[in-house]
């Protein structure tokens, strides 16, 4: 019974690996029963026996990436099985290769949508390479096809068609692997982002003390800063940890996703929130005041006001907008600087005497009476 699990591809690692990788050594191992097919053909070429030798060594290599104990080696495994997947087209019997040629362009059909499509299927679908190589495998390209069965493919054909499926599975391949490794970035980010967050909110609860929020903003600078430009950088993490984005892998430059991502926007966060207190403090487009506090009578009103209860809703309010200007800080800067050179721009107009023609004499200055 183990010798049979082997040949099938079921044996099961001595090693305590989970379910997942149990999967990925059935893979292997089903490769590695039809390889031994393979070898059983009669009349083999050199080019086949260097072809089912190469399959020989992949599989090793996959083999050993999957006993590899740590290191990335799941994407080393992808690349060697579907590199033995196209080998295998090339010199697998026929009476195999029709069920597989019929998987292929299922999965081409259904996977690859986008100008590749029309190449290889054709642009009615049906008259493209890949179509007819597989009507030319399967036997069933001759008109009007009926008892008689058309005649087998000949040794150029039978090569030409097993090269358009390579290349087909090959297209099929790189579209499965763009997509798996955008979620393995996607799940990565996600990850560190959530450690990130874990340690922005110790050094926060370090920070955070009740003599602090009680005499806010009187102890705005260091502690109040850090703490804001924290709940900043907070809100930037969470979303990293939400937003699932489309990466352009064929660069292969994904460490700089992650500067991007873990580095960069939570100092834009951390940035956008400070540059809300700053407003916030200054009353020239945010104020947030307690009920007792409003009097109505502002020299500089803020086009947003809120007014809160107490002192300590001020810095929780405070604190929550933060978490909001983190989590949008790249839409968020660009309007708010706007508003500020706005207003700026406007409260200059008033200051500045209004400018008088050139040449016009000064008016006189009439007489005081006492």
């Amino acid at each position: 019974m183990p010798e049979l699990l082997k040949r099938v591809g079921f044996r099961r690692r001595r090693r305590g690996f989970g379910s997942a990788t149990q999967l990925l050594w059935n893979r292997v191992e089903s490769n590695a029963s039809l390889l031994a097919l393979c070898r059983h053909r009669k009349n083999l070429t050199d080019e086949d026996e260097t072809i089912l030798a190469q399959c020989q060594e992949k599989l090793d290599a996959a083999r050993w990436c999957l006993d590899k104990p740590l290191g990335r080696w799941s994407f080393s495994y992808w690349e060697l099985i579907h590199e033995v997947d196209g080998l295998l087209l090339l010199v697998m019997p026929a009476s195999t290769l029709v069920p597989r040629a019929l998987e292929i362009q299922q999965q081409f059909e259904r996977r690859v949508s986008d100008s590749r499509a029309h190449l290889w299927l054709g642009a009615d679908r049906v008259s493209g390479p890949l179509p007819r190589c597989v009507r030319g495998i399967t036997r069933m390209d001759a008109p009007g096809s009926g008892a008689a069965d058309p005649p087998p493919l000949g040794t150029e054909q039978d090569r030409y068609c097993r090269s358009v499926l390579r290349g087909a599975l090959d297209t099929v391949n790189q579209q499965v692997d763009k997509t798996f490794w955008q979620l393995s970035i996607n799940v990565t980010l996600q990850i560190f982002s959530t450690l990130l967050l874990l340690a922005v909110f110790a050094i926060s609860f370090l920070l955070l003390s009740r003599e602090l929020i009680q005499t806010w903003p009187s102890e705005l600078i260091p502690r109040g800063l850090l703490l804001v430009g924290f709940a900043g950088a907070s809100g930037a993490i969470i979303s990293n940890m939400l937003s699932k984005e489309r990466f352009v892998v064929a660069t292969g430059a994904t460490s700089r996703f992650f500067a991007y991502h873990l580095m960069v926007k939570p100092v834009i966060g951390a940035f956008a929130a400070l540059m809300l207190l700053f407003l916030e403090q200054s009353r020239m487009l945010l104020s947030v005041d307690t009920r007792t506090g409003s009097t109505g009578v502002d020299p500089s009103p803020a086009l947003f006001h809120i007014v809160v209860s107490d002192e300590q809703a001020v810095f929780f309010t405070l604190m929550a907008l933060a978490v909001v200007a983190g989590w949008s800080a790249d839409k968020l800067l660009g309007s708010i600087m706007d508003k500020v050179l706005g207003r700026l721009l406007g409260q200059s107009e008033k200051v500045l005497p209004p400018s008088s023609p050139v040449g016009t004499p000064p008016r006189p200055q009439a007489p005081t009476t006492r």
